[in-house]
């Protein structure tokens, strides 16, 4: 089929790629250092499973069906991704008080969309409410220290968020209503730091926690979770938000999970403990390398390899791309992994794949959701963590998945050619020995992994098998390289 065509181009994965020789590392070793990474014997948190925002059901809708097809089954199928982020405007659904234009804010097009991605494995959907009205909003000097420094900022009214949660507690019915499309979980803003659209100081998102979840119990959505705050990063005032909700009680009670974005920093023992222990989710809901992007960016994919597991060796359950597949920019493909062009274009090169995409897919195959992670040290840099200003050369994660077997992800983000102004330039080229020493199987005998590699030359490629004997194995890994090992035998 087409989509086997498209991948033999993009990720190597048709059966003829799966049987071809050992293709070899990207580069030759250089600067080799030795590094031990020791998996704890406690497990932590459940992963939930990959995903991805997906919206812009009119350019979807005019692509033929075929083709629909095939961008399913690479996310939803191929990737084995099942979370799906969906988009509220406020704007288009609430132009104005007591206006509600369910249409405007959610087409059909849009439903079929969703249902498409449902149909192909899609089973959690989480909403991003974005973009509140003007009539909701006040511009005010700069409250507390939860800004961004400006002098004027956008705030909610003290008097509107009433109205706020209204709105979207609406449209959940009203797509579960009109539709019949259930989410599993909401936002209570996207971004609520971020002056570009309306800054949240941690009262107001105490105070907005609460009132959507009365909002939601009233129209019969008790089921709804609520993640918050999703901010820009962790950063001081996404981690403010955060005290400020596990400070109050009846907010805490309400809330299923925190959320964050991994654009100032991703997750930290420090942000993810305290909803770990109280039971609740760990949401990662965007990632991306914005602006302009092609194919052949393992800059890019490298940054995307570690972050995610960075983030899933600090208790994060679930964890989303920015955007899965829309429509190609020439000026924002960053933004996806699977850029298409709408009309009539011959053969394949109607869809671009890039390169993160590629690697989230090797991750995908390596991580079941389902799979309980155990906690990583390394010696060369501890926990490991995607800090704002400091990236960590070496990022490993293990879990064990439902069917018992073993799975372990190690990302080397090192290169002497990081672009000019690169989002997240990572350190100089360096190879590594990295020996991988899991406490649970110290007494297991012998242990064989499938091994898989990407790289600048290679892409999710299947390597020699590796043994593991007695919990400890040693694997080599290149600059830009993800290297995924899972056991074929529990």
């Amino acid at each position: 089929m087409k989509t086997n065509i498209i991948l033999a181009t993009f990720c190597g994965l048709i059966s003829t790629a799966l049987t071809a020789a050992p293709a070899a590392p990207s580069e030759p070793p250089t600067n080799l250092s030795s590094v031990t990474i020791t998996v704890s014997s406690q497990p932590r948190q459940t992963f939930a499973g990959l995903g991805a925002s997906c919206f812009g059901g009119g350019d979807y809708m005019q692509l033929t069906p075929e083709r629909r097809a095939e961008l399913n089954d690479l996310v939803w199928r191929q990737a084995r991704f099942n979370t799906m982020r969906i988009w509220l405007h406020l704007k288009k659904y609430a132009p104005a008080p007591d206006q509600r234009r369910f249409k405007d804010a959610f087409p059909d097009t849009d439903a079929t969309l969703v249902r498409d991605a449902q149909a192909a494995g899609v089973k959690h959907l989480v909403l991003g409410p974005s973009a509140i009205p003007g009539y909701l909003m006040d511009r005010l000097p700069r409250k507390g220290q939860d800004g961004n420094g400006q002098s004027v900022e956008p705030y909610p009214k003290s008097d509107q968020f009433d109205e706020h949660a209204a709105i979207i507690a609406d449209f959940i019915r009203d797509l579960r209503e009109q539709d019949h499309i259930a989410v599993e979980a909401t936002g209570i803003q996207n971004e609520p730091n971020d002056p570009n659209d309306c800054v949240f100081t941690p009262e107001d998102v105490v105070r907005s926690v609460k009132l959507l979840r009365a909002a939601l119990d009233s129209r019969g959505l008790q089921q709804v979770k609520i993640i918050a705050p999703e901010s820009v990063g962790c950063n001081a005032p996404a981690v403010a938000q955060a005290d400020a909700l596990k400070a109050d009680e009846a907010a805490w009670k309400a809330l299923g999970g925190i959320a964050l974005h991994d654009y100032d920093g991703g997750a930290t023992e420090r942000w993810t403990d305290t909803p770990a222990g109280a039971g609740k989710d760990c949401w990662m809901t965007e990632f991306c390398l914005g602006g302009p992007e092609e194919p052949g960016d393992f800059f890019r994919a490298s940054a995307e390899a570690a972050a995610f597991l960075s983030d899933m060796n600090h208790r994060v359950n679930y964890w989303i791309h920015f955007i899965g597949y829309l429509s190609n920019d020439p000026n924002d493909n960053g933004t996806r992994l699977i850029a298409f062009y709408n009309g009539s274009v011959a053969g394949n090169a109607w869809i671009k794949v890039f390169e993160p995409y590629c690697y989230l897919q090797q991750l995908g195959q390596t991580f079941d959701a389902g799979a309980v992670f155990r906690q990583s040290i390394s010696s060369l840099e501890n926990e490991m963590t995607w800090a704002r200003d400091s990236k960590p050369r070496l990022v490993a994660a293990a879990a064990r998945n439902p069917d018992g077997s073993w799975s372990i992800g190690i990302s080397d983000f090192t290169s002497d050619a990081f672009p000019q102004h690169f989002w997240y330039p990572g350190k100089p080229a360096q190879s590594f020995a990295v020996t991988v020493k899991v406490e649970e199987l110290a007494k297991a005998g012998e242990l064989r992994f499938e091994v898989r590699r990407s790289g600048p030359q290679i892409k999710n490629s299947r390597q020699e098998p590796a043994t593991m004997s007695n919990g400890q194995l040693t694997i080599t890994i290149n600059p830009l390289e993800l290297v995924t090992l899972r056991s074929t035998s529990p």
